[in-house]
C-alpha cells in the first residue's frame, strides 16, 4: 500500500502564480537583451574585414585605399582570370590598371553594401591621386532584387517554417513515432519549399525562375534541416528547445548570416560563426545558386546536411529511448504546453 502523502512530498513543485509570471517574464527580457546584442552588435557598425580582393597590373590606388579600408589583395595576370575568380566566389572584387585608365569590378550581387563601399573608397582615392577609374558591375543585382536581400529573406522565411513545423507538429499531432514524426516535417518542408519557390520566382518575380529546380532543392534542405533540428532540441529540452531554435537560428543567425551585411563587412564574432548556422549557410546557397552558377556552395549544402541528419539521429534515439521507458505521451504533452512560438 503506497503512502499518498509521501508520494505527494516527492512530486516536484509545479511554478504558479506570481513566480510564474516572473520567470516568463525574466525570459521575455533575456531574449530582448540577446536580440538587442545580436542585431545591434552585428549591423550597428559595418566596416570591412580583409576583403578578398583581385588586382592586375601595377598602380598606387590599391595601397592607398588599403590604408583605410581593410584588403586582402591577389594579384591576378589578366581582367579574364579575376572575371573567373569572381564567378567561383574566390573575390569579392577587382582593380585592373591600365595605361590610359583603371577599372574597378565590383559584386552587387556579392553584397551591395560592400560593392558600394568599394566603389566610394576608390573613387575617393582616385580623385586624391589625379587618376581616372571606370567602374563596372559583375553580376549585377536584377530589378527584382535591388538590395540584394532576397537570398537571406526567402531563407529566414524557410527557418520559420521550419520551426514551426516542427512546434506545430509536436503540439498537435500527439504521440507519433520517429518514422510519423520525421515523415511528416519532411513532406512539410517539401510543401513549403515549393510555395517558396513559387511565390518568390513566378508571382513576385524576385528570383529567376529559370533557376526553380535548383531552387526547390535548397530550398527543401534549409526547412528540413531546421525542421529536424528543431524536432531534436525538442525531443532532448522540452518546450525549452524551441526558445533554444529562436535564439539562436533567428535571433543570432539572421544578422551572422551576410545577408543584410556581407560577412567581410561584420565584425570577427558574427562573420566566424555565421557560414555554421542555418540562416548563413541557407544564404550563401541561396544567393550562390542564383547569381553564381551554383559555386562554392558545397560547404553550405554540408553544413544544412550535418543539422538534417544529426537532428534525425537525435529524435529517433530519444524517440526509441522514452518509448521503451513508456513516457513518451507525457513529455510531448509538456513540450507541446509550453512551446514558444514566435
Amino acid at each position: 500500500m503506497s503512502d499518498s502523502g509521501t508520494d505527494t512530498e516527492r512530486a516536484p513543485k509545479r511554478l504558479t502564480g506570481g513566480r510564474l509570471l516572473a520567470v516568463g517574464l525574466t525570459v521575455v527580457l533575456l531574449v530582448q537583451a540577446a536580440f538587442v546584442l545580436s542585431y545591434v552588435g552585428a549591423l550597428h557598425h559595418p566596416k570591412p574585414h580583409r576583403v578578398a580582393f583581385g588586382v592586375v597590373g601595377t598602380s598606387l590606388l590599391p595601397a592607398a585605399v588599403g590604408k583605410a579600408f581593410s584588403l586582402k589583395l591577389t594579384p591576378y595576370p589578366d581582367q579574364s582570370s579575376v572575371s573567373a575568380a569572381i564567378d567561383k566566389r574566390k573575390i569579392d572584387g577587382a582593380f585592373v590598371a591600365g595605361s590610359t585608365g583603371s577599372t574597378l569590378i565590383v559584386v552587387p550581387a556579392a553584397g551591395a553594401p560592400l560593392a558600394s563601399a568599394l566603389t566610394g573608397a576608390f573613387t575617393a582615392a582616385a580623385v586624391a591621386l589625379g587618376q581616372k577609374i571606370a567602374i563596372v558591375q559583375a553580376h549585377p543585382l536584377p530589378g527584382g532584387d535591388a538590395g540584394g536581400n532576397v537570398s537571406f529573406l526567402v531563407v529566414m522565411a524557410l527557418i520559420i517554417g521550419g520551426y514551426l513545423a516542427s512546434t506545430i507538429g509536436m503540439a498537435l499531432g500527439g504521440p507519433a513515432t520517429w518514422r510519423r514524426r520525421l515523415g511528416s516535417l519532411a513532406i512539410c518542408a517539401v510543401l513549403g519549399a515549393l510555395l517558396t519557390d513559387t511565390f518568390a520566382g513566378p508571382i513576385l518575380g524576385a528570383i529567376p525562375t529559370s533557376k526553380f529546380p535548383e531552387l526547390w532543392g535548397v530550398f527543401v534542405l534549409v526547412m528540413m534541416a531546421v525542421a529536424f533540428a528543431t524536432a531534436a532540441l525538442q525531443a532532448v529540452l522540452g518546450a525549452a528547445g524551441t526558445l533554444v531554435v529562436v535564439v539562436l537560428f533567428v535571433i543570432f543567425g539572421a544578422p551572422a548570416s551576410g545577408g543584410t551585411v556581407p560577412s567581410p563587412l561584420l565584425p570577427a564574432f558574427w562573420r566566424t560563426f555565421g557560414p555554421w548556422l542555418p540562416a548563413g549557410a541557407g544564404t550563401t546557397a541561396v544567393r550562390n545558386t542564383i547569381y553564381f552558377g551554383g559555386n562554392e556552395i558545397a560547404n553550405s549544402l554540408l553544413v544544412l546536411a550535418g543539422y538534417l541528419v544529426a537532428g534525425a539521429l537525435v529524435v529517433i534515439a530519444v524517440r526509441r529511448r522514452k518509448s521503451q521507458e513508456g513516457g513518451l505521451a507525457a513529455a510531448e504533452a509538456s513540450a507541446a504546453v509550453g512551446a514558444v512560438v514566435v
